[in-house]
């Protein structure tokens, strides 16, 4: 998987304070919402959701990393 730094999340997460305050919120720590947002951790799905909520901003504009890596898992099955 590549690294990639998510910096819509970022911005919005600074925006709302810190990251051991975002982790709180969703019930995570500071340091796994560095990593997150550095790109060097994946959310679950119901983790992407409660930062999808907390941010009032969609799943895939937070994680387009994540979308791309689906459209191509969905792309190379068609193609099997």
């Amino acid at each position: 998987m590549t690294r990639h730094k998510r910096e819509r999340f970022k911005q919005l997460r600074r925006a709302y304070g810190t990251q051991d305050k975002v982790g709180a919120a969703v019930g995570v720590t500071g340091t796994m919402i560095r990593y997150i947002e550095n790109g060097n951790a994946t959310p679950s799905g119901k983790l992407m959701l409660k930062l999808s909520f907390l941010f009032d901003t969609p799943v895939n504009e937070l994680f387009p990393d994540v979308e791309m890596e689906a459209q191509s898992e969905a792309v190379l099955d068609a193609l099997r």
